[in-house]
């Protein structure tokens, strides 16, 4: 009789409704017991859901992995929107430490995905789509910057990019490995700020 209530609620729930309640039992799950340990079967259980619902929106756990990436991502964009060209030094410091307390406050689950987008090759594929959006933005704040005055004239914006997402990326690593007793914030204003110094007017 469960099993046919189940259906049948499921039956007469909207797509997205349901969508969202198996996502939300999923992150939860994951924050509980971790992304690997956590189960389809565990997920279904909390989300009050038959097994094929969860497959029928999510073909794996990773696609719910997926899912939590594009959202995080979303939320950081914004952040640089913010990036201020009158002041790229310091607006570039407030994105480090606006980027950090989502990572913490996403605690165990971000570390997770960081480790997934360096493990599994379908999330890694999806970072570096992620990475080239990010690399289009920094470039088009650095050209900002160089019109407000704020940067020198002359600076070649591709390499300056690319030196600014090795700084970035090497700045996570950093973190990654110790992010209870380090500053992401830190670790990437401490690398600014050799930059900086070639590239400020």
């Amino acid at each position: 009789m469960t099993t046919v209530m189940t259906v049948v609620t499921n039956r007469s729930r909207p797509g997205a409704e349901l969508r969202a309640a198996i996502y939300a039992a999923a992150i939860a799950m994951f924050r509980k017991r971790g992304y690997g340990a956590a189960s389809v079967n565990e997920i279904v259980a909390a989300a009050g859901v038959a097994k094929g619902t969860f497959f029928n929106f999510f073909p794996t756990k990773a696609h719910v992995l997926k899912a939590y990436y594009a959202e995080i991502d979303v939320e950081i964009a914004r952040l640089r929107k913010k990036l201020d060209p009158d002041d790229p030094a310091g607006s570039l410091e407030r994105y480090a430490r606006g980027v950090e307390r989502i990572l913490r406050r996403e605690g165990g689950l971000m570390l997770d995905l960081l480790q997934a987008t360096m493990s599994d090759p379908a999330m890694r594929a999806m970072d570096e789509d992620s990475g080239s959006i990010d690399a289009d933005e920094f470039a088009d704040f650095l050209r900002r910057a160089i019109t407000a005055e704020t940067l020198r004239a002359d600076i070649d914006v591709n390499a300056a990019t690319a030196a600014l997402m090795d700084l970035w990326a090497g700045a996570v690593r950093a973190w990654m490995a110790n992010p209870e007793d380090s500053s992401l914030a830190k670790l990437f204003g401490g690398r600014l700020k050799l930059l900086f110094e070639g590239i400020s007017t």
